[in-house]
């Protein structure tokens, strides 16, 4: 596939298996499909005229609120990161990756929830900010 002149596929050679040519075929039209299908929603859209449809005002909406929430819980998240950097390690179960693993894991499911539920506030005020900027 050629965008502009460039050249978005690899050109295949004989380090390239024919697995992986047949790969790289099959998500460039994987790709193509998923494009077009975008612009057609997007061509099929009331936003092309510029004037906002009830649903699209809501689908808008919801789409702030959650961007809102995910940005305070990944906040939250490296709040909780640079907090347990001031914990001294126990190995008393032994220092290895997995427990980090595991913590980094649980911190995040954590903090999407404390997000979720009212976290610590800044989602509102993230969205407060956003929605007065898309009027």
């Amino acid at each position: 596939m050629q965008v502009e002149g460039t050249l978005l596929i690899p050109q295949m050679n004989s380090t390239n298996s024919a697995s992986a040519g047949a790969q790289v075929i099959n998500d460039e039209a994987i790709f193509q499909s998923e494009l077009q299908n975008a612009t057609r929603r997007l061509n099929g859209s009331s936003k092309k005229t510029g004037i906002m449809t009830a649903e699209d005002l809501a689908q808008r909406d919801k789409e702030l609120k959650d961007a809102s929430v995910q940005m305070e819980a990944l906040l939250l998240k490296m709040l909780y990161g640079e907090m347990w950097k001031t914990v001294p390690k126990d190995t008393f179960f032994g220092d290895d990756n997995a427990m980090d693993i595991y913590r980094d894991m649980y911190h995040d499911e954590l903090t999407k929830q404390m997000a979720m539920d009212g976290g610590i506030g800044l989602a509102d005020f993230i969205y407060k900010q956003l929605s007065q900027t898309q009027k």
